[in-house]
């Protein structure tokens, strides 16, 4: 297929517009998954190791989420732009009619509907089962490889308070110093001081957190068969927990989806081709949307468009929803949605002068706004 010049240009307008505007949302979101995953990290829910890890999942989980609506304020922002400064009018001028312009529009729609498709089929269960993998992980860890240091730490029934890691160690070879460790045992209460604390493993690899050159007090002060024990070293033994890897239906592969008879799995895998043709029906709704009036508001259905992509989105979430409950047959799935947004997309471009007889009027229209 032969490109003309406005083709390019249009398509090079788009394609600008959809990257600028994919980043500022992702840059948006990422910033506030990274807080969330911040406190996290204070509140001891995640080690630090794990961050980046969780970073790059929420980073594919967002860029799939924002491709469908950064495609649509794209065309908003790009089209409408291009209403108001009147290139548009000249453009139409020089006979090309509104239906021509799904054509650069495609070369933008097209390429970015098909890498969301190649994500959902096949990255998709892979970034799925990293996470679980790394949640099973940071679950099977002893509570005190989550402790953090300088503050209060919860670790089983009670509370354990590290002061400092030393990191150049010691002769005993401690890790922490100064620790502070409270448990109520058989209803009673214990309390450990110690100067410092380290790791070790006897000869069957079991791991013991050992507390150096402290005291063991049993009791509570002022009792009378309170006690005082003084030691050099005391171990704690810390068993690794057993931990089984919970994964969904989203980690499945294509092929263990597609063979499967289980709503859940025939939900997943309709979705997954499910979110590349609503991003093809909203592309083709937004275009019409995008037309303003050069001395209207500067995007006056910007507002109009977002109501119906988050109505749009909302059905086919709730229509996910029912397909695992087998409220809904599995060979209607999403389609009942598909088939609404496509009357709606219809019906505006009916509006707006892009089918039947109202292309004609809709050029002359566009002719008119810019003279």
């Amino acid at each position: 297929m032969k490109l003309s010049i406005i083709d390019k240009y249009l398509s090079r307008e788009l394609l600008g517009s959809f990257l600028s505007v994919f980043l500022v949302l992702l840059v948006i979101v990422l910033s506030t998954e990274v807080v969330h995953l911040l406190s996290w990290v204070a509140q001891g829910v995640i080690p630090v190791s794990a961050f980046m890890s969780y970073l790059m999942n929420s980073f594919f989980e967002f860029g799939v989420i924002l491709i469908p609506l950064s495609l649509l304020m794209a065309i908003l922002l790009a089209f409408g732009r291009l209403y108001r400064d009147s290139e548009m009018a000249a453009i139409m001028s020089a006979g090309i009619g509104p239906m021509q312009l799904y054509r650069p529009l495609m070369l933008v729609v097209v390429p970015a509907s098909l890498i969301l498709l190649l994500l959902l089929l096949y990255v998709k269960p892979l970034i799925v089962q990293q996470r679980a993998y790394i949640a099973a992980e940071i679950r099977s860890q002893p509570d005190v490889d989550t402790l953090l240091v300088g503050q209060f730490n919860r670790a089983g029934n009670g509370v354990l308070f590290l002061e400092a890691r030393d990191d150049s160690k010691d002769d005993n070879g401690n890790d922490i110093s100064n620790v502070f460790f409270q448990q109520v045992r058989e209803g009673r209460n214990h309390v450990d001081l110690a100067r410092g604390t380290s790791n070790y493993f006897d000869e069957d690899g079991r791991r013991y957190m050992v507390m150096h050159n402290g005291r063991h007090y049993i009791g509570d002060a002022g009792e009378a068969d309170f006690s005082i024990v003084q030691y050099r070293d005391y171990g704690i033994h810390i068993a690794r927990k057993q931990v089984q890897v919970h994964l969904s239906e989203s980690s499945k592969t294509l092929r263990q989806l597609w063979g499967s008879a289980n709503p859940e799995d025939m939900a997943e895998l309709q979705w997954r081709f499910t979110l590349p043709l609503a991003t093809l029906i909203v592309a083709v709704l937004a275009l019409p949307l995008s037309r303003t009036d050069p001395r209207g508001g500067r995007y006056a259905r910007l507002a109009l468009a977002l109501i119906l992509y988050l109505v749009y989105s909302n059905l086919l979430s709730v229509s996910y929803t029912w397909i695992e409950q087998q409220k809904v047959p599995l060979w209607l799935g999403f389609s009942w949605v598909h088939i609404i947004a496509i009357i709606v997309t219809l019906f505006v471009l009916k509006r707006n002068g892009y089918l039947w007889k109202d292309r004609s009027a809709g050029t002359m229209q566009g002719g008119r706004h810019g003279s």
